[in-house]
């Protein structure tokens, strides 16, 4: 079994932080990491020089490579050692190519510049950020049959996954002066010699790429001092003070990277703390739904943006100075001259169509078009030549009715100017212009927005949803004074004036807004209706402080389906152990079922109850007057826990100091209870 470590960087390109290389700390990477085989795999760049260097002051395989910027995500190209000069100038083509961090080449544009891409091992980013797009993929399949991953959730999802890539876990490491941590990201794999064919063929197998050495997919690195830890549930135990949360936080540290993410539920850090709670949550519950806020608000905020650019005040002058101006007009048609009797005079412009419902048309059938995950769906409806004929023939429509707008602004520019020569020859009152058409769709627009703004603002529960014996649910009702429209945003700003409109119609109200100053338009929507989010138990009343806290540690661990790597520090302080059996233990559980959950605890209902995949054991002790922490694993089976450095300590003794109390005080309460169960 061979560890490697195929993303390496050594050179600060444009595409990359500043930093410079430290030949000492690369030979401390290698040593401290027991690394078998690297690549050194800069930005768009291949340093000859520099690699030779490395290569000979290592005692490890080092691979020549360049991680390309490729139609938006990024790709590693690792070559054999033996044509450099062949690579190099390969590469150098390829930074000609990309001069800068924002230009990315096609794939046609890459296979040019590696014209034989079975010469080379491709890895590209895949459960990695910038994640490369199924198109790219499909374009590489034919020699891509591995992907970078960035934590072993995604490592073994990818495992378990039939139809995807051979996951393999590099560090992607700046090697700098400051390097003094090694990052737990590295890949085993089943090879004998290490060459770029057996790299090929052992990347090929998900049988032959491992998280650990011994354990193969079990188990991953989580420390660089060589503590390894399940992908399952961990438990990790210990006295008081003897480092069980200052191992977390080097967990913490040592994991979290940009793509790497690590939820840290900290102690005590969800209890209620003082008479203010109830109000910071309801603060922080609205806040932290502020998505399905926007979501539920979203086609009202469309119809309020619609409204924006509506003035009937200014609607209603145009059509008053149009009447008088005809009226004038008619008065005065027995003293009209040549000029004011031209037809030209008192012609009107044609209505110009924007086509925004045919621009409509054409997005909606290209989209159709180019749909592929529910082609069979829309193929049983319309086949595929029908929609591009159907593409086409919309964009010919919009193409002859474009042009024959064109020529219609063309004719009204040239009439306005006919008749702006006419009334200057002329001392007959022109017609004043008005768009009757536009009138009376603002007028129609606004009696349908006022009638939206008043169904909007009648209660109603729009959403309702179950976490563990809790329900969190969501009703929208009307403001009942200016300070409520207050509190919905951030900062201080009066809606004493405008909230005296609030009642009356939805557009008088949107008019007093718009007198604000301080208020962006796009918040305007956020103030017709309150949205409210509660949190109800299951006797379906508001929770209580301590209630309140139960819900913030389900809701914490439940949140964490969204990282790589959940940390939990004590959930039991302040929680009683029928919550903690029958609803934290079970969650848990569940979440170790796809990602590595590590548990800190004193408490043997969540310790020994929750069955854990494997165990950490904590101690302290001094050394010439400094703090060390031993750590001890094992399988909660096993009878001795072995410590890094090879000492074993009882597993039982362990169990019963850390959960019981000792021995003799769970003998003691053992024979209470059955005293109490015969009575």
């Amino acid at each position: 079994m061979k560890k490697i470590d195929l993303h390496i960087h050594t050179v600060s390109t444009p595409s990359d932080k500043k930093f410079t290389f430290s030949m000492e700390r690369m030979k401390w990477y290698v040593e401290e990491a027991k690394l078998d085989a690297i690549a050194i795999t800069n930005h768009n760049m291949f340093d000859l020089e520099q690699f030779r260097i490395i290569q000979q002051q290592l005692a490890v395989k080092v691979f020549p490579g360049i991680e390309v910027d490729i139609e938006g995500t990024h790709l590693l190209v690792i070559a054999e050692d033996n044509e450099l000069n062949d690579f190099k100038s390969r590469c150098d083509m390829i930074t000609e190519l990309i001069p800068d961090k924002y230009t990315s080449i096609t794939f046609e544009e890459f296979h040019e510049v590696f014209t034989s891409l079975s010469n080379y091992l491709l890895i590209p980013h895949y459960k990695k950020s910038p994640e490369i797009k199924e198109e790219t993929l499909n374009k590489l399949r034919e020699h891509v049959m591995t992907g970078e991953v960035t934590s072993p959730r995604k490592f073994i999802y990818s495992i378990k996954d039939a139809d995807a890539l051979v996951p393999v876990c590099f560090s992607d490491l700046r090697v700098e002066d400051k390097l003094n941590v090694v990052p737990p990201r590295h890949t085993y794999i089943d090879v004998g010699e290490i060459t770029l064919k057996a790299l090929k063929l052992a990347l090929s197998d998900k049988y032959k790429v491992h998280l650990s050495k011994e354990e193969g997919h079990q188990f991953f690195e989580a420390l660089n001092n060589g503590l390894k830890l399940s992908t399952g549930l961990n438990v990790v135990l210990g006295e008081r003070s003897t480092g069980k949360s200052h191992t977390l936080n080097l967990i913490a540290e040592q994991n979290t990277t940009e793509d790497v993410k690590v939820k840290y539920v900290r102690q005590f850090s969800l209890l209620q703390r003082d008479e203010d709670d109830e109000r910071d949550f309801s603060r922080s519950l609205s806040t932290s739904q502020s998505r399905i806020t926007e979501n539920y608000l979203k086609e009202f905020k469309e119809s309020v943006d619609l409204m924006r650019d509506v003035d009937i005040s200014r609607s209603d002058r145009e059509l008053n100075d149009f009447v008088d101006s005809l009226l004038s007009h008619a008065a005065e048609s027995h003293k009209l001259d040549a000029f004011a009797k031209a037809h030209l005079f008192t012609e009107s412009g044609f209505t110009i169509d924007d086509l925004d419902s045919l621009k409509t048309l054409i997005n909606a059938a290209m989209v159709l078009a180019d749909n592929s995950g529910y082609r069979e769906i829309i193929n049983r409806y319309v086949s595929d030549d029908n929609l591009k004929n159907l593409v086409v023939d919309l964009i010919k429509e919009h193409n002859k009715n474009k042009d024959l707008e064109l020529k219609k602004s063309f004719v009204n520019d040239l009439v306005d100017n006919i008749k702006s020569e006419l009334k200057m020859h002329t001392a007959a009152a022109p017609i004043s212009d008005v768009n009757l058409y536009k009138h009376a769709l603002d007028l129609k627009r606004v009696e349908k927005f006022n009638t939206l703004c008043r169904n909007i603002k009648q209660d109603t529960e729009f959403l309702r949803k179950d976490i563990q014996g809790f329900s969190k649910v969501a009703k929208r009702s009307k403001f009942t004074n200016a300070r409520d429209v207050g509190g919905v945003l951030s900062r201080r700003i009066s809606f004493v004036s405008s909230f005296s409109k609030y009642e009356e119609t939805g557009f008088s109200y949107l008019k007093e807004l718009r007198k604000i100053e301080e208020l962006a338009e796009t918040e305007y929507h956020k103030l017709f209706v309150k949205i409210n989010y509660d949190i109800l138990n299951s006797s379906g009343y508001q929770v209580s402080g301590g209630e309140r806290s139960e819900y913030r540690l389900l809701q914490e661990i439940s949140d964490a389906s969204q990282f790589d790597l959940l940390l939990i520090d004590e959930p039991e302080s302040s929680f009683d152990n029928i919550f903690l059996y029958k609803k934290v233990n079970r969650l848990i559980k569940e979440m170790s079922g796809f990602m590595p959950v590590i548990l800190v605890t004193h408490n043997s209902t969540v310790g020994a109850s929750i069955k854990p995949d494997y165990l950490v054991y904590t101690s302290k002790r001094v050394n010439d007057g400094k703090v060390e922490y031993d750590l001890y694993t094992g399988y909660p089976t096993d009878k001795v826990l072995v410590g890094l450095d090879g000492m074993e300590t009882d597993n039982h003794k362990v169990l019963l100091d850390c959960l019981e109390a000792g021995r003799e005080p769970y003998a003691v309460r053992r024979k209470e209870y059955e005293v109490l169960e015969d009575r």
